[in-house]
């Protein structure tokens, strides 16, 4: 009944969306299968359009880091490329292997485990991948016709909201009538799972057009400087050239970037360390895709004690 936007749309051009949720769903469990001694999978909720969120957990410490992508549809490569970063330290994990010469995994993870989420939104990304198709809830899909969202555009879960600004942080405001804050099953499934766990951080990858480093913070000033540490650290280790502090300004209401993202609940809320990390995603690079980020969870475990 519904035609497929491939064939209507040209914002996303054919190879552009290699693999499918399925896909990555089914590669991380069977990454877990694989490595059961260290390596748990865990479906920590379901999307509006009835597709499960899932996450990986490697190693044994007893606090953890999370790694997440795919917030928005048009994040279409990194999924992807944590789920190749899940492989590879699970390998490196039960080989004993050090990375570049100084980054011992297994030593590295029974300090501190990684969380590794890549695909928050699905029904965005399929959204994204495949055009209306992809959404299966017929009142979803006739709904998103309705407004008309260009494919290549689409950051929006299968009801149309950005889950960027869905969280209840600081000042925030609703975007439309009836829209609260945490509104949505993927928003309440990375909230429940933030607070679940014992955790020393959140690293939040995003594509954006240049690569940057942003730290989310609180109003305390240890925490801060901590983030900023970090925040700085990390933007060394990438040799990229751009860090940036993104904040709302203490008894102000004036907006600002962060607010209502989850980078922003989780530095309020848990009151650890916050990153976004923007990173240029290519077809022309995509061996550069990888290692922009490769290490950077590695050296962020490591740095917690310098």
């Amino acid at each position: 009944m519904y035609e497929n936007t491939e064939k209507v749309s040209a914002g996303c051009k054919k190879g552009d969306w290699q693999i499918s949720y399925e896909k990555i769903y089914f590669s991380l469990w069977e990454i877990s299968q694989r490595y059961h001694s260290f390596a748990v999978f865990r479906v920590i909720g379901e999307s509006h359009d009835q597709r499960f969120i899932p996450m990986l957990e490697i190693g044994k410490g007893d606090f953890v880091i999370f790694c997440i992508s795919g917030i928005q549809g048009t994040d279409h490569k990194l999924p992807q490329i944590l789920v190749q970063l899940a492989q590879e330290y699970c390998r490196a994990y039960e080989c004993k292997w050090i990375l570049e010469d100084f980054y011992e995994v297994k030593q590295l993870l029974d300090k501190i485990r990684i969380c590794i989420i890549p695909l928050l939104n699905p029904d965005g990304y399929e959204f994204c991948r495949i055009g209306f198709s992809g959404i299966r809830n017929p009142i979803y899909r006739q709904m998103l016709r309705m407004k008309e969202i260009p494919q290549k555009e689409f950051v929006y879960n299968a009801r149309a909201v950005d889950l960027r600004k869905n969280f209840p942080t600081g000042f925030y405001s609703r975007r439309r009538i009836a829209q609260e804050p945490g509104s949505e099953n993927e928003t309440k499934a990375l909230m429940h799972i933030f607070q679940e766990y014992r955790s020393k951080g959140l690293l939040s990858f995003a594509e954006k057009s240049k690569e940057m480093v942003y730290y989310h913070q609180t109003q305390g000033f240890m925490y801060n400087q901590k983030s900023n540490h970090l925040a700085r650290h990390l933007q060394k280790c990438v040799e990229k050239n751009i860090y940036k502090n993104s904040n709302y300004s203490k008894g102000t209401k004036q907006k600002q970037d962060g607010i209502g993202s989850p980078e922003q609940f989780y530095a309020e809320r848990i009151k650890e360390p916050s990153l976004e990390i923007e990173i240029p995603i290519s077809s022309e690079r995509k061996d550069t895709n990888y290692k922009d980020i490769r290490l950077l969870p590695l050296e962020y475990i490591f740095s917690l004690d310098q």
